[in-house]
């Protein structure tokens, strides 16, 4: 039995970059609610970003925020880990120090950025439409509890950029790249999974009732944990491997088990 829902959200439930989540992707969502499927974006993103998107649905739903760094149910926060400070600036200092590079730290209600280029910003606050705090000097915030911090590059990461961050910083975070041009920095050991495991254990739902839905390596935990791995078309093929089923859009795989559970099949 399907008790619960998890979606990542780039390159999964939406284009990369992209700030709308569809009419008909919330409708499919409440009714699957109606019918006691809970519906968990699973993503990096920030909560007040998530939440915007799925409006109105608000917090009617859970959200995975921060690749699992932040768990959130009705509004309040029932698990979260931050980064060990000193490290966390380490790498920030690493990251403030490298042309072509940008970065955000995020924390649970929104995002620091001391960005070098206004396209930055405005991918971040315009286009993602983060809760965007801009800060002069980024160690500034650092008496907050970090969350995650994330790099970007236009041009995209290559494979010796992330080689080099995972090995310097592989023992002390969970560094992983989220898509073609951001890598994610979380507490070790903290990933989706880690917080579909707080959010199932907090809600009694045993993680082989919960589907995921992902494409790309921050997804790997959550759909190695869930009873239903689906995987998108599109997505990593380590992941596929991974996969009860392969899907092309996210709308179409909610609409056809909607059809099921409506006619009493499942």
């Amino acid at each position: 039995m399907i008790q619960l829902i998890a979606s990542d959200m780039d390159g999964t439930l939406l284009p990369p970059y992209t700030s709308q989540v569809s009419d008909r992707a919330k409708d499919l969502i409440d009714r699957l609610i109606h019918n006691g499927i809970l519906f968990c974006p699973a993503s990096g993103r920030q909560y007040a970003n998530l939440k915007m998107l799925f409006d109105p649905l608000g917090d009617r739903i859970p959200y995975i925020c921060e690749n699992g760094a932040a768990v959130i149910l009705r509004g309040e926060v029932i698990a979260q880990a931050p980064m060990e400070q000193a490290a966390a600036e380490e790498l920030l200092a690493d990251i403030n120090g490298q042309d072509g590079y940008e970065l955000q730290v995020n924390v649970v209600r929104t995002c620091y950025l001391t960005p070098k280029t206004e396209s930055y910003l405005r991918l971040m606050r315009d286009q993602v439409r983060n809760h965007v705090t801009v800060v002069n000097d980024i160690f500034s915030i650092t008496q907050e509890p970090i969350l995650k911090i994330s790099v970007y590059c236009e041009e995209g990461i290559t494979e010796d950029y992330l080689r080099w961050i995972q090995g310097k910083y592989g023992q002390i975070f969970q560094v992983l790249q989220s898509s073609a041009k951001f890598i994610d920095a979380t507490a070790k050991g903290i990933n989706k999974g880690w917080g579909m495991e707080k959010l199932a254990d907090h809600l009694a739902i045993p993680t082989e009732d919960i589907v995921a839905i992902g494409d790309h390596n921050n997804d790997r935990e959550i759909l190695e944990l869930v009873g239903h791995p689906v995987v998108m078309k599109s997505g990593l093929p380590s992941l596929q491997k991974l996969a009860e089923q392969t899907i092309d859009t996210v709308e179409d795989y909610l609409a056809a088990l909607l059809t099921q559970v409506e006619a009493g099949e499942i």
